[in-house]
């Protein structure tokens, strides 16, 4: 049995895997390996879950706050976008709902960003922007480690009415390790902790259990690495930026927020930094990520462009291009071309005229038996080493009218920058009840463990139930006997999991370095970009899985966003090898598949014809709408009873004035008027 084991091919002499750290990930080739996504479900540590329940949402009445957070899934539910909290009780129940499943996929997205950028992967100035607890940075000081010491860390929590969320968010920096302040002896305290921390974890079960504070914390004594701040700052570059639910505040704004805040965020971002956007994974989410990266890249103005070649970002520039007339060029293409054609045909009658011409030959020979062979000081100017003449030296390299100092490029989860093949341009388009068309958008799943909190939150009847979204209270209460509704009250949490998923979208962007060589180099590989092919070595260019793998007999359906640029279905059969027909059956969502394909199926893109019938769709949905809810608020007034008519008649004549005076023919019949029909009392 044991010469068996060490006879393994996918482990060392000692046991351990050669690759991998399980037995799965070390029979996968390389290339798989390198395009793997984080799998395991991800926990949030004891400490910090420990906290948020001790120290924040036991502070609130258990009732209140599954009501207040019932409230926000409902809002999130309808608006597809977060709010900021105004008050304590909103701050916690904001905590209570949705920092688990952020924290979740701040903690996925900067684990992929770390394993592209390799080891040296670590930020020196660090900002997040967000409406949690700082969740983004909370995230990144969990996947960089306890003695991860940068420069300085910077958060914006979002909110005109931020203090309450400022003081949780300082609660919840302070469990983590690498947030108290760095010296030297701190500093190797810190590594010593971090190596220890296994054999902590093993004693700690023997080790008598030590009552937890519960209560209320004063937050004016702790001390953190982290500026928790009130708004952008305007002066500061960040190498990193996380922006986490926060570049669109409503629907109705979109897309001007997602403009507006993108051109605020990269003017912070200094080269070779990155930024990470995270938004929800529905289509209000997708299409807010898909607006930043054509905000970012511009694909419409690269359509021939192939390969990800950093693209100039003029708005955020120092150097504004200056395109020249063609009247005002001095020298063309044209002349240039003229004179080498020029200078060739002249080569070529001097070629010819010494080939058939002796004298010259001779001549020459004569020339230099009398007077030797010419030196490099012959050839020289008269004035050349006289000290009374300064030779100017050939100084750096400049750039031209043209060039541009800001260029960006997408490092996940595109794998080209061509224009998104399932953006439509407007979140409206997906609102669009009936036709045959099916919108999807580009999103992503991640398994979570619930920790306490989470599992003591979610009991009862307002919050362990299947939600009926088509009830008029929002949670199918009215639909259901009232035993049933009382058989739900204490019972625990019925059908729960120890782990919760959720969906996501996100965009990792880096800007390419600011050097003039690496700027010209830019600006070489885009003028020779054109006839050059996709280079699949490299594994920015691996197509992005973006669904469940389709496992049939003997073959693989891998539905990807390829490097054409186009949503194509990847065919692996059995007959395309072994291993990648092993590996392809242990794909899944979110990885990059760098084996290649037997055959390839291209799906396609919405036509701009069908663009326009969305457009009569959307605008005949909204007059729908808007005519249900007439006749909702009719039937509210019509269902009254006599006794109401009788007894409140002023009430009910104010509610019908009120509707008639909000009517768009009641006010455009007021402007025939020299007075405010709204402000007129009959006089």
């Amino acid at each position: 049995m044991w010469s068996r084991h060490m006879s393994s091919p996918f482990r060392n002499d000692d046991g351990s895997f050669i690759k991998g750290a399980n037995a799965e990930e070390a029979r996968l080739h390389d290339n798989t390996l390198k395009g793997r996504a984080h799998h395991t479900a991800i926990r949030l540590p004891d400490v910090i879950a420990d906290t948020i329940n001790n120290n924040i949402l036991r502070l609130t009445s258990p009732g209140r706050l599954r009501t207040k957070v019932a409230d926000i899934y409902q809002s999130v539910q309808k608006e597809q976008l977060q709010s900021a909290p105004t008050n304590g009780i909103e701050a916690n129940a904001h905590i209570a709902a949705l920092f688990l499943q952020d924290y979740a996929h701040c903690y996925q997205v900067l684990q992929e960003l770390k394993k592209r950028m390799g080891p040296s992967f670590s930020p020196k100035r660090i900002l997040t922007v967000g409406y949690g607890p700082a969740t983004g940075m909370v995230a990144l000081n969990e996947v960089m480690g306890d003695t991860f010491n940068p420069e300085y860390k910077d958060a914006y929590v979002i909110g005109r009415e931020n203090r309450e969320m400022k003081k949780r968010a300082k609660i919840i920096l302070s469990r983590q390790l690498n947030e108290q302040p760095f010296g030297e002896i701190a500093l190797e305290e810190a590594e010593e902790v971090a190596e220890t921390e296994t054999e902590d974890a093993l004693t700690e079960e023997q080790a008598p259990e030590t009552p937890e504070y519960v209560g209320p914390v004063d937050t004016t004594r702790i001390e953190i690495r982290t500026k928790l701040r009130d708004s952008l700052p305007t002066a500061k570059k960040y190498d990193l930026i996380i922006v986490n639910h926060s570049l669109l505040t409503k629907e109705h704004h979109f897309p001007r927020d997602v403009d507006v805040n993108m051109h605020m965020l990269l003017r912070l971002l200094e080269p070779q930094g990155h930024i990470v956007l995270v938004e929800r994974g529905n289509s209000v989410g997708f299409e807010t990520v898909a607006r930043a990266r054509q905000i970012m890249i511009r694909p419409e103005s690269f359509e021939k462009e192939r390969g990800k070649v950093p693209r100039p970002y003029i708005k955020g520039s120092s150097i504004k291009p200056q395109k020249l007339r063609h009247v005002d060029q001095i020298i063309t293409e044209e002349h240039i071309k003229h004179e080498e054609k020029l200078l060739e045909e002249l080569d070529k009658e001097l070629g010819q005229y010494h080939a058939s011409d002796s004298d010259i030959s001779e001549l020459e020979q004569t020339i230099i038996e009398k007077y030797g062979d010419v030196s490099e000081d012959d050839l020289k100017f008269e004035f050349e080493d006289d000290k009374r003449f300064e030779v100017n030296e050939l100084g750096d390299p400049t750039l031209g009218p043209e060039s541009v100092d800001y260029h960006l490029e997408i490092v996940a989860p595109c794998s080209h920058h061509s224009k998104c093949p399932l953006q439509l341009g407007d979140p409206k388009y997906y609102k669009i009840p009936s036709h045959k068309h099916r919108l999807k958008f580009c999103s992503f799943d991640k398994v979570v463990e619930r920790p306490k909190y989470t599992m003591e939150l979610k009991r009862g009847k307002k919050l362990a139930t299947a939600w009926d979204k088509g009830a008029e209270d929002g949670f199918g209460f009215d639909t259901m006997k009232k035993s049933q509704v009382k058989k739900l009250s204490g019972s625990g949490r019925p059908g729960g999991n120890n782990t919760e998923s959720g969906s996501f979208t996100y965009l990792i962007a880096r800007r390419a370095s600011n050097e003039i060589s690496d700027i010209q180099k830019i600006e070489y590989e885009r003028v020779h970009n054109a006839s050059s092919e996709v280079d699949l070595s490299n594994p920015t260019n691996w197509p992005r899985v973006l669904d469940v793998p389709a496992r049939v007999k003997n073959n693989v359906k891998l539905t990807t966003c390829a490097p054409s640029g186009n949503i194509e279905i990847w065919q692996i059969p059995k007959s395309l090898g072994k291993q990648e027909y092993h590996d392809a059956r242990k794909v899944d969502q979110g990885d990059l598949w760098g084996l290649g394909k037997k055959s390839v199926l291209v799906k396609n893109q919405l036509s701009e014809k069908v663009r326009d019938k969305l457009d009569i769709l959307s605008k005949t949905q909204k007059k729908t709408f808007k005519k249900e809810q007439r006749k909702k608020v009719w039937k509210k007034l019509v269902s009254q009873s006599e006794h109401d008519f009788e007894n409140d008649i002023v009430k009910f004549s104010d509610v019908m004035a009120t509707n008639l005076e909000q009517t768009k023919k009641y006010r455009k019949q007021g402007q025939k008027f020299d007075v405010d029909v709204s402000e007129y009392d009959g006089k």
